[in-house]
């Protein structure tokens, strides 16, 4: 065999050890955290450990930290479900609004994505971490220019293009 034919099968063998596993700890990691999401005590010591991480916290603080998660897990619950109804209207509406934008081939790819979260509140419409009002990273994850904002499509008021000067 080809001394190149082989470093090439090695190098492509490594990289496809490479994808497999990035796309196995992703669903590894997404499979964990939707299991602690889904109870009080598991959102609770994701809090927990990712304080830890930074502060160091002692043990009295863990614990302390631990129940004041819990306690706002339970509240937040209370508060969010009398609002579920309404806002599975609002993401209802915003699903159809976005559809009719979209080509037939991101319309296609946009319900896939919708039913492969099977019904849930899609994270890419839950609020910003950014802050409301401003824009998101792009999906390179490069921070926006300043100043900068979705190209909005000229309305009925807009003054006319200025044309080029030759």
């Amino acid at each position: 065999m080809n001394p190149w034919r082989a470093r090439l099968a090695v190098l492509a063998v490594f990289v496809a050890g490479v994808f497999c596993g990035a796309a196995a700890t992703h669903v590894w990691r997404v499979r964990i955290e939707r299991r602690a999401m889904s109870s009080p005590g598991g959102l609770a010591r994701i809090v927990v450990h990712r304080l830890d991480r930074e502060l160091h916290l002692s043990e009295a603080q863990r614990r302390q930290v631990y129940a004041a998660a819990v306690k706002a897990r339970e509240e937040s619950a209370r508060v969010m479900k009398p609002l579920m109804p309404q806002m599975s209207e609002i993401f209802e509406r915003l699903r159809a609004e976005v559809r009719s934008v979209l080509t037939p081939e991101q319309r296609a790819r946009f319900d896939r994505m919708v039913k492969e979260r099977g019904g849930r509140m899609p994270r890419m419409w839950m609020p910003p971490p950014h802050g409301a009002g401003e824009m998101p990273p792009d999906h390179h994850g490069h921070p926006p220019q300043p100043g900068a904002g979705p190209p909005l499509p000229p309305g009925p008021d807009s003054p006319p293009p200025p044309t080029p000067r030759t």
